[in-house]
C-alpha cells in the first residue's frame, strides 16, 4: 500500500492515546502542541517548558507560581523555556527568575517571536538565547503609566520635575530596580571565565557591562521601548545568543509550535498558556484599566 500522505501532515506518534478517546478528542490542541514539543525536546535533548501570553497580557506575580507548576513535569534541571512574552512589572520579573534560581535550574530561553522589555530580562537571566529570523528581544526601561501620556519610560517620569514628587520618586525607584535586575543578569554574563582574573579581565568585564546597560535600559539607548533587538544586534552587544537557520529543523519546529500557540490563544480567548510535554496550565485574558 502507498504511504498516504496525510501522514506526513500532522504531527502523531503510533501510539494509542492513553486518555479516553472523547476526551483526547476535547484536548486535542494541548496535545497536538505537546507532541510537538516532545519533537523538539528529542531533537535538542533538553526537556522544554512554554510560557506563551498574548501580546495585551503582562507578565504578572501568579506567574511564577504556574511555572513551577509545569516545572514539576520534568525530571532534568537544565531546560529550554520556549518564551513569548510583551514583558510586564519588574516585581513580577523578578519573582519569575527567582523561582527558576530557587528551584536550581539551569535554562536556554528559545524566542520565536519576541519577549520585549521583562521578557528580554528573563532571556538575559538565561544561559543562552536561542533567536531565529522572527525573534526579537528590546529595551528593558521599566515604563510607568501616566494619566496624560499613557506608558512612558520611568526614566523621564522621574526627571519631569512638573511630575508630582512622590510620582517622581516611585518613577527613580522603578529605574533603579529595573537595572539593578539587568545589572545582576549581565554581570553574569560578562563575568571573566578565570578563577583569578587578571585586572585586565575585571575591567573588560565591567566595561562590557557598562555598555550593554546604557544601551538597553535607557529610552535613548534605542529611541523606543518596542526597538527590534534581533539576533545581528544582539550578537553585537556580545549577548549569549545562539542563530537557528531559518531552513533548520529545530527553527522549523519551533515556529509551528509558535503559530500553534497564537492561533489557539486567539481561538480559545485565553490570555496564557503555561505548558510542557506532561502538565499544562491555560489562563483567561486578565482586562486592565
Amino acid at each position: 500500500m502507498k504511504e498516504r500522505k496525510a501522514r506526513n501532515q500532522f504531527p502523531r506518534t503510533d501510539n494509542i492515546p492513553v486518555q479516553s478517546t472523547k476526551y483526547w478528542a476535547k484536548e486535542k490542541d494541548r496535545y497536538i502542541r505537546q507532541l510537538l514539543i516532545s519533537d523538539i525536546e528529542q531533537e535538542t535533548e533538553r526537556e522544554m517548558v512554554v510560557y506563551f501570553s498574548r501580546l495585551d497580557q503582562v507578565i504578572t506575580e501568579t506567574d511564577a507560581d504556574d511555572l513551577s507548576e509545569i516545572l514539576q513535569g520534568v525530571e532534568s534541571k537544565e531546560v529550554d523555556i520556549l518564551l513569548h512574552t510583551p514583558g510586564g512589572l519588574v516585581d513580577a520579573v523578578e519573582k519569575f527568575i527567582s523561582v527558576l534560581r530557587l528551584l536550581e535550574i539551569r535554562y536556554r530561553v528559545i524566542i520565536p517571536s519576541l519577549a520585549k522589555s521583562g521578557g528580554t530580562l528573563i532571556s538575559l537571566s538565561g544561559e543562552q538565547i536561542l533567536m531565529g529570523v522572527n525573534s526579537e528581544l528590546g529595551p528593558i526601561d521599566p515604563q510607568m503609566n501616566t494619566p496624560d501620556f499613557g506608558p512612558i519610560s520611568a526614566e523621564y517620569v522621574a526627571s519631569d520635575t512638573n511630575q508630582p514628587q512622590i510620582w517622581q520618586e516611585i518613577a527613580k525607584a522603578n529605574v533603579a530596580r529595573g537595572k539593578n535586575l539587568a545589572e545582576k543578569a549581565l554581570r553574569a554574563i560578562f563575568s571573566p571565565k578565570t578563577a583569578t582574573p587578571a585586572q585586565a579581565e575585571i575591567d573588560a568585564s565591567n566595561a562590557a557591562v557598562t555598555s550593554v546597560l546604557d544601551k538597553i535600559c535607557s529610552p535613548t539607548g534605542y529611541g523606543s521601548h518596542g526597538a527590534v533587538i534581533d539576533y545581528a544586534e544582539a550578537n553585537l552587544l556580545k549577548l549569549p545568543v545562539i542563530w537557528m537557520p531559518p531552513e533548520s529543523t529545530l527553527w522549523k519546529r519551533v515556529w509551528l509550535l509558535y503559530c500553534l500557540y497564537d492561533f489557539d490563544t486567539k481561538q480559545d480567548d485565553l490570555g496564557k498558556i503555561f505548558e510542557g510535554a506532561l502538565y499544562s496550565i491555560s489562563r483567561p485574558p486578565l482586562e486592565w484599566q
